[in-house]
């Protein structure tokens, strides 16, 4: 019997990897998602929630550009050497971010913003932003040697001792929601650095000119991957802070909470896809990778669809049954929000395709164009409020004109992304 072409050995090999990473996350996940409504019910209120919520959006801006994303150029780095001095940058890099996350912080609460009245946030912030950076390198050093396996496990591990701390935090208030995160996230860097110390031990020592050929070599990532990751956070986490600033803390709790149980299945599965496909984008013949795209796309929307339609199946009167009248609001904000989040599991899992063909600027336009609209989104809505506050019968137009947005700028960007792999068949990707 003939082997398998090789096509179809990439095949299995990715999707061998992409069920490791699945698997070992999804119990990680399914804690989580048994913890969240004990959490709801019994230990925080939905404005503990919304304090996590403008935390979790602040962290992840700051997080984007903690590394110059040297985390997502150590994968292709194709000698240890290299890799040693992109870390080494990345590391740097993170160290001035955590500086500014303070200051940030800081500056929040003297000019008086409602985000900087959070408790120990000048001290939050930072932790938080280096617990992202921190296991950013720990992927990318792991998804270079392939060891998909024990990535999944130092996930899995930190996501566990995050959720129990959560519940042991709770007499910190609403911080204790903070702190269990944050926690978390140190334990999987401090497990995925002891997973890497060997082979980041025997690797030649970065030197001032190591770190700068790795520099040359990958400062298309920090010139337009980075600033593209941040516009792009900045973008879904603009609408969040607005909403803290103007709503009112039960809604925000509500969108907090709600966002909270949608992203828990979505990042399962684009983290997983994410970090393998990009991996092996390498692997893929130029003349398949349209149709490879094109049935991971079609794939992705499949799942995400079947997945957010459960939402309609759950009658209003379980969640206050099982968690509260507190949060009445959170199952007709979560179907609200939910169908844009079909569009972006499937840009977001595969969004390594633009790197890949050396078309980070487009993937910097595409991001400008996605802060824009939100943006202007934002500043029709302030332009029309009334009120010092926004009632809850205003947030919620706002999220319905929130999910279009988002729905449409997610779907313009895979269109861009078959245009970008179109376009490579008729000239070699080349860095812009």
């Amino acid at each position: 019997m003939p082997d398998p072409p090789p096509s179809r050995n990439i095949l299995k090999r990715r999707l061998k990897d992409i069920a490791s990473l699945s698997l070992s996350a999804g119990f990680a996940q399914a804690a989580a998602v048994a913890a969240l409504p004990l959490l709801q019910r019994y230990c925080y209120d939905p404005v503990a929630f919304a304090d996590m919520a403008v935390y979790s959006q602040l962290v992840g801006i700051l997080g984007a550009v903690a590394t110059r994303r040297m985390d997502l150029a150590l994968v292709k780095q194709r000698s240890i050497g290299q890799a040693r001095a992109t870390f080494s940058i990345g590391l740097r890099s993170m160290l001035v971010m955590v500086f500014l996350a303070a200051v940030l912080a800081i500056g929040l609460n003297a000019a008086d913003m409602e985000m900087g009245t959070i408790p120990w946030l000048w001290c939050l912030l930072p932790l938080g932003v280096a617990g992202v950076g921190m296991n950013g390198l720990v992927t990318g050093w792991l998804s270079r040697e392939e060891r998909f396996r024990k990535l999944a496990v130092v996930r899995a591990s930190g996501s566990f001792v995050g959720e129990v701390l959560r519940f042991a935090s709770v007499s910190l208030g609403s911080l204790g929601l903070i702190v269990g995160r944050i926690a978390g996230q140190w334990y999987s860097a401090i497990s995925g650095f002891r997973a890497l110390y060997n082979s980041l031990r025997n690797a030649p020592k970065s030197t001032r000119l190591s770190r700068s050929e790795a520099w040359r070599d990958n400062r298309a990532y920090a010139i337009f991957t980075t600033p593209a990751n941040v516009l792009a956070m900045a973008a879904n986490g603009l609408f969040i802070l607005y909403l803290f600033e103007f709503g009112s803390g039960n809604i925000v709790g509500a969108v907090g909470a709600g966002m909270a149980y949608l992203t828990v299945a979505a990042g399962l599965v684009i983290r997983s896809v994410s970090d393998v496909f990009f991996k092996h984008l390498d692997d893929v013949p130029p003349k398949a990778l349209l149709r490879h795209y094109g049935g991971w796309i079609a794939t992705l929307m499949l799942l995400a669809t079947a997945g957010i339609s459960v939402l309609w199946a759950i009658p209003e009167s379980w969640v206050t049954f099982l968690l509260g009248d507190a949060w009445k609001d959170m199952l007709p904000v979560m179907r609200i929000m939910a169908p844009w989040m079909v569009p972006w599991i499937a840009g977001s899992a595969l969004s390594g395709i633009f790197p890949h063909l050396g078309r980070q600027s487009w993937a910097l336009v595409l991001d400008t164009l996605h802060l824009a609209m939100v943006g202007g989104l934002i500043w029709a809505a302030n332009a029309s409020r009334t009120s010092e506050a926004l009632s809850d019968p205003e947030v919620l137009v706002l999220l319905h004109d929130y999910t279009l947005v988002q729905a449409a700028f997610y779907t313009v960007a895979i269109g861009v992304a078959f245009a970008a792999i179109a376009f490579r068949k008729h000239s070699p990707a080349k860095v812009q």
